[in-house]
């Protein structure tokens, strides 16, 4: 097993995920979604890894886990991390640097993932809040269509009422008609057969409306 320009000890993306726990096709995922932030060493089948690559895949798992989007979780690694080819460009102060004081780089490494979990708790919270307004504004949305829907029921049933109205409008004038036509057919014959026939036909009604009259 190689190891970095620091002494570091490189690892293949088997241990990194097995370290992780993560399924080995996930970690490969995660590596090739976010390449640039991986800081690795030769190519192809002899790429290793640096063991910082294991804190960074841990923060996109996290960031994933916890419902953040590739754009924001990317948006976190690139204020925090420097890219793949950032890595590469060490200069000879920093190498010098490293050599005199081994935890340097460790603790530079890890302040940055510190700031990249604040920076995803964040970004976590922020995509909470939002969940939030989109359940509260498809709750008014809901009531809104609740009412609508009353209003059509209501404003139906008022059709309804209307038109049955109409209707009964419409058959008082029918019998209106009729009636006034009859009259006219009565006064133009003006004779004793049209007002037998009328007697006839309406004699209960004409006796009890004489009773009445002889009451009052």
């Amino acid at each position: 097993m190689g190891r970095d320009s620091f002494g570091k000890k490189l690892l293949t993306m088997t241990q990194i995920a097995k370290q992780l726990s993560l399924a080995e096709s996930t970690a490969r995922f995660y590596r090739d979604r976010f390449e640039n932030y991986i800081p690795s060493v030769g190519e192809g089948r002899k790429k290793r890894y640096k063991p910082e690559t294991i804190e960074v895949l841990r923060f996109i798992a996290e960031g994933f886990n916890r419902n953040l989007t590739a754009t924001d979780i990317e948006e976190g690694l690139s204020r925090m991390i420097a890219r793949n080819t950032e890595f590469e460009e060490v200069t000879a102060t920093a190498q010098q640097q490293s050599k005199n004081d081994p935890n340097h780089y460790a603790l530079q490494l890890q302040i940055a993932i510190e700031q990249m979990s604040t920076a995803m708790q964040v970004i976590g919270n922020q995509k909470e809040e939002i969940a939030e307004l989109r359940k509260h504004v498809a709750m008014i949305e809901n009531k809104q269509q609740e009412q609508q829907e009353y209003i059509n029921t209501k404003l139906e049933e008022r059709d309804q009422m209307l038109m049955e109205s109409i209707r009964g409008i419409q058959d008082i004038k029918t019998v209106n008609t009729s009636i006034d036509k009859f009259e006219a057919k009565s006064h133009s014959h003006n004779n004793k057969a049209v007002i037998d026939k009328f007697s006839e036909q309406n004699g209960s009604l004409i006796y009890g409306c004489s009773k009445v009259a002889k009451m009052h």
